[in-house]
C-alpha cells in the first residue's frame, strides 16, 4: 500500500514555493534587525522609523489663542515589499521605501509660551524590483548609510 502512495505523494507535492523571505536591516555600524515577510502578493510594510519631539508654538487663527505643545517627526527608513508572481525560479519582489532625515532644527516665531522650532527633514525615496533566487541573498544600500539583505526562504 505504501508503495503505491509514495508517487502519488511525490507527484502531488510538487515543486517547493517561495512563502516568505527573511530581511536583514543594518543602518550603520548598529546589530541587523532581522524580520520575516510573507511572500504572497500582498503588500508587507516595515518602519524603521524613530520618534523624536520638538516644541511648537503658535497663535489659532480661528480662536486668536497662543498654543505651545510638543510635536513629533520621525527619522529611519520604512519599507513596503510585495512578492509578484513567480518567474521559474526566481521570485520577483516589488521594494518601495523612503529613508527620512533630520536636516536641521531651527528656532522660529516666540510667542508667551514658548518658541516654535521649525523642523527640516530630507526624503530620499527609493522603488525596484529585486528578483530572488534560491540560496542567494540580495543586497541593497539606501542612502550610504542603510543596508538591507533579502533572502528568499522556502
Amino acid at each position: 500500500m505504501i508503495k503505491r502512495l509514495l508517487p502519488l505523494l511525490v507527484v502531488l507535492s510538487g515543486p517547493a514555493v517561495a512563502s516568505q523571505a527573511q530581511v536583514s536591516v543594518i543602518h550603520g555600524s548598529n546589530e541587523p534587525e532581522v524580520f520575516t515577510v510573507q511572500l504572497n502578493g500582498k503588500s508587507q510594510d516595515l518602519d524603521l522609523r524613530e520618534s523624536h519631539r520638538y516644541h511648537a508654538a503658535f497663535v489659532d487663527p480661528a480662536t486668536k489663542r497662543e498654543i505651545c505643545r510638543d510635536g513629533e517627526y520621525k527619522t529611519g527608513l520604512v519599507l513596503k515589499l510585495r512578492s509578484l508572481p513567480i518567474e521559474g525560479d526566481e521570485q520577483p519582489v516589488e521594494v518601495v521605501g523612503m529613508v527620512s532625515s533630520l536636516e536641521s532644527i531651527k528656532d522660529g516665531a516666540a510667542i508667551k509660551c514658548g518658541t516654535n522650532q521649525e523642523v527640516a527633514l530630507s526624503n530620499k525615496s527609493l522603488s525596484d524590483t529585486i528578483r530572488l533566487a534560491p540560496n542567494k541573498t540580495k543586497p541593497m544600500v539606501v542612502d550610504g548609510k542603510w543596508t538591507i539583505l533579502i533572502r528568499m526562504q522556502r
